[in-house]
């Protein structure tokens, strides 16, 4: 209630300041003072905006018009690619739809912006009509007439007409009461006045003006939006017929090929007529009349992107179609032959140092020329690959080359940090297959390279490949590593694949594939070098930092210290744990969608894994479940994410609990499951894994209500179906809250041992015997089970001996007592194994036929009862003996009598 009152408070304090001028009874004419001075303001900075405004608009329309120009030259681009040129078709569907992308996120909003013109338009041409109405000085009004002031009987109503309307009721006013002569302006008001309407009318003005620049800037974009569409329409339309062409319909399989082999080599020279225009490139300054003439010719216009279209004026410029396609194969040349030399040059220095410098730590000779080349190519990635000029189809190329680089770094240096140097060259020769592939694929897409050249040169190249591979894979089992040998034949099995494809026509599929899994190898090997990293780092320091805290932690033992050690291996864990099953996991979209990308089917990978492959919808129309493989991997993430997440609330909660209890109780140590954790724990996991169901039920659109439904419908069924379950669930929950722990000893139906684990549906039990049994947890409350150590953990124990008739007792007594004291020990955790509070004591429990049975009776840890046992019956019996007491045994004395001499002797007499 304080809360809302202070709020409201607050609300009348930010509202009084308005009111001031009200209240206080200022003058309208200083109030017309403070807006003047407002609408002045205002102006001025209008006045100012208003040329960023234009130059803006000038800005924006320029840019209109650029991209209406783009448009053209794409869509006549567009509509002369020949379906046989996949890499020159789907650049071309790539830039339309990219292009009208782009035009969409950058389009204004201007509906938001008209809106909001209109709301000053309409504020200012009320604030004017509300300035006007305002009453005029009494300058204007002249001198009202005594008459009309003070003779309001006599009023001359001829002269009263002479004023107007406004006028007429200032005077009466007046007449009515003098007092209301202030609420009339005086000259310096109207003054203000006049100043106020005059500002207010130009800010109008402008907003208005404004609005009819947006109106008409919005119409304009509303029909390059419409020319736009139309293109993205038919590039959309082509995607599919591409994707056809490219998966399902194929192109000639090697078989047509080695049928007519003459008439694919003269298609193939009439590609490369079409494709390349080599004499361009020696003729540099061939002028743009000339190129615009042959690109009439050829009937396809080669247009730079809108975005670079006043960047681009060099000298590619003045090549036409064929002679970038040239000059593309040209710069490829050059960069092999630039990065070659960047190899060469590394490899010397790095030699030279190693050979007169002698550094103490320095690559071995084994390792030079693989450490040089990847230093190499690191230096030349950084240096050259950025800073390459000539437009946007060069930048494309060095784009993709640098593809081809990752994947070189990516394998030297998982090679070089994760394999020993003399099983380098083994290693490196199971990739060498890999890389040279990967190469061949970069210069096809860069050059863009024709369809029928790439159908009958990659059969054969792939045939060979694959013979190559699977003799390095032989050669080198057993001498490379593991991981190396397993990439080496899964590659292996990936060319397989791809050759089958091509030799059957479907050589871009094959492409693809391949691009494909050099992307996934270098990711692989990325994740198998900080894996190794890893590993590394948990032999060389984290193994010692876990022992020394696991010194450290003396206060808890076994199990219960080892899950303490999270706050040791908490970094290792989630990168182990995390880091890279979420880096595997990714990998395959990634891979994929960078394929896809080098062939410009963006929209083949959104339907891949963007779009769901399982929907459903309800009668209504309103989607009931979307499973897509982007959901698919966000959950998985996810899993990782919450099961390292478990395991650290876990810890902390453990760490706490101990905390807690030591500092209460003054304790340096806690006996094993002394606290219970049981409970706890299960509400964590629980409370986390059903956060994880909500997530799924929510990103899967699981309809709910219907699962609610059928709950509804089946809960009488199940109710009774599942009502042990449920007794023995809610028992469960019941033993977790503290009635039973890990670790107390337990008797039941006879049954004694300590209890291993409890979950929500049974109790599990080790037995004396070393037997793991089971007891439901309702079964335990049906049969009054017996907590042995939930008291105080101690048991009575009594070891009973027979001693002969006639022994002293006290003597005996004395004997045993004296000798018990050895066993007067403490456990592990320096607990006293027998209770000090109650000792060792020996009664006359009873007489039997043969012998005094004396009792030794004491309590014992429960824990140690049975080990006790043994001992105390060997301590008592060594007692006896060495103090001369008989231990009696069962026994009976047989007295015969002869009935035979007793008749004689009666007969004698």
């Amino acid at each position: 209630m304080k809360k809302k009152l202070l709020t409201l408070v607050l609300v009348l304090f930010a509202c009084t300041p308005p009111l001031f001028p009200i209240v206080n009874g200022r003058s309208l004419t200083v109030t017309l003072k403070d807006l003047c001075y407002e609408l002045q303001t205002d102006y001025a900075e209008r006045s100012e905006a208003e040329e960023l405004f234009y130059a803006d608009y000038d800005h924006q329309h320029q840019k209109l018009i650029n991209i209406l120009k783009g448009s053209d030259e794409l869509s006549l681009l567009l509509y002369t690619q020949n379906q046989n040129l996949t890499f020159d078709m789907s650049y071309a569907l790539k830039k339309v739809t990219a292009n009208f992308k782009d035009f969409n996120k950058d389009r204004r909003p201007y509906d938001r912006i008209i809106s909001g013109l209109n709301y000053e338009i309409d504020r200012y041409a009320r604030l004017i009509e509300a300035l006007r109405r305002l009453p005029p000085s009494l300058k204007r009004i002249e001198i009202v007439p005594d008459s009309l002031l003070y003779h309001n009987d006599s009023l001359d109503m001829r002269i009263f007409s002479t004023y107007s309307t406004l006028e007429q009721e200032i005077i009466e006013v007046a007449i009515k009461d003098t007092s209301a002569t202030p609420f009339i302006l005086d000259e310096d008001g109207e003054l203000y006045r006049d100043s106020c309407i005059r500002f207010a009318s130009e800010l109008l003005k402008m907003n208005a003006n404004h609005r009819a620049t947006i109106v008409a800037d919005s119409t304009h974009y509303q029909e390059a939006y419409l020319r736009l569409k139309e293109a993205n329409d038919y590039a959309e339309e082509r995607y599919q017929d591409l994707e056809r062409y490219v998966f399902t319909e194929g192109q000639a399989s090697m078989l047509e090929i080695l049928a007519s082999p003459i008439y694919y080599w003269n298609k193939i020279k009439s590609d490369l007529y079409e494709q390349y225009d080599f004499r361009e490139i020696y003729h540099a300054d061939t002028t743009v009349a000339n190129t615009q003439a042959e690109e009439s010719e050829e009937g396809v216009l080669l247009m730079p992107t809108v975005e670079n279209s006043e960047d681009d004026a060099s000298f590619m410029d003045s090549y036409s179609r064929k002679g970038v396609n040239a000059f593309l194969v040209f710069a490829i040349c050059v960069q092999l032959i630039a990065l070659f030399i960047v190899w060469l040059v590394m490899f010397i220095i790095l030699w030279l140092i190693m050979r007169f410098a002698k550094p103490k730590r320095f690559v071995g000779k084994k390792q030079l020329p693989l450490f040089s080349i990847l230093v190499g190519t690191i230096l030349y990635f950084l240096t050259f690959a950025y800073y390459w000029g000539g437009g946007e189809y060069v930048q494309m190329g060095v784009r993709h080359f640098n593809t081809f680089l990752w994947l070189l770094i990516a394998i030297f240096g998982s090679i070089l940090l994760r394999v020993k140097p003399g099983q380098i060259s083994h290693s490196f020769m199971l990739y060498t297959s890999a890389m040279l592939i990967a190469l061949m694929i970069i210069i096809c897409r860069i050059t863009f390279a024709p369809d029928r050249l790439i159908n009958i040169i990659f059969p054969p190249f792939l045939l060979l490949v694959v013979i190559r591979q699977l003799g390095v894979c032989i050669w080198e089992q057993g001498k490379a590593t593991a991981i190396d040998s397993t990439l080496g034949w899964a590659s292996l099995a990936i060319y397989i694949i791809a050759f089958i494809c091509s030799f059957f026509g479907y050589s871009m599929a094959a492409l693809l594939i391949l691009e494909w899994w050099y992307f996934q190898l270098a990711v692989l090997l990325t994740i198998a070098c900080v894996s190794d990293l890893l590993s590394r780092y948990k032999e060389r320091w984290l193994d010692k930092h876990v022992q020394h805290m696991r010194e450290r932690i003396t206060y808890v033992s076994g199990e219960d210290r080892e899950s303490l050690l999270f706050g040791a291996t908490w970094f290792y864990d989630l990168v182990h744990d995390v880091a890279i099953p979420t880096m595997v996991i990714l990998s395959l979209p990634m891979c994929v969608h960078m394929s896809l990308d080098v062939f410009d089917f963006n929209d083949l990978y959104a339907k891949f894994y963007h779009e769901p492959f399982v929907q459903a919808f309800d009668k209504d129309g309103f989607e009931t479940l979307f499973i897509s493989g982007e959901s698919i991997v966000r959950l998985l993430i996810l899993f990782f994410s919450l099961r390292y997440l478990n395991r650290a609330v876990h810890a902390i909660w453990q760490y706490t609990r101990y905390a807690t209890f030591m500092r209460k109780h003054n304790r340096t140590a806690i006996r094993p499951n002394e606290i219970n954790l049981s409970l706890g724990n299960s509400i964590i996991s629980v409370l986390i894994w059903m956060t994880y169901v909500v997530v799924i039920v929510t990103v899967w659109k699981i309809p709910v209500g219907s699962l609610s439904l059928v709950a509804g419908g089946l809960s009488a069924g199940i109710g009774l179906a599942m009502k042990d379950i449920i007794n023995n669930f809610i028992y469960g929950i019941q033993l977790l809250g503290g009635r039973l722990r890990v670790g107390d000893w337990i008797e039941c139906d006879g049954v004694r041992g300590k209890v291993t684990a409890i979950n929500y549906q049974c109790v599990q039990m080790e037995t004396e015997e070393g037997t793991e049994m089971s007891f439901l947890n309702a079964s335990l409350f049906g049969k009054n089970f017996t907590n042995l150590t939930r008291n105080n953990s101690y048991e009575k124990t009594t070891i009973s001996v027979g001693v002969a008739y006639g022994t002293d007792v006290q003597k005996a007594r004395e004997v045993l007592v004296e000798a018990m004291q050895v066993l007067r020990t403490k456990d592990r955790y320096g607990r006293e194994i027998v209770d000090p509070s109650h000792g060792i004591y020996v009664v006359v429990e009873k007489m039997n036929d043969s012998a005094v049975d004396l009792g030794v009776k004491q309590y014992v840890l429960v824990a140690e009862r049975i080990g006790y046992a043994d001992r105390a019956k060997e301590v008592v019996y060594n007692a006896l003996n060495a103090a001369g007491i008989t231990i009696a045994f069962p026994q009976c004395d047989v007295h015969i009598i002869n009935d035979n001499v007793n008749v004689n002797e009666n007969d004698n007499k």
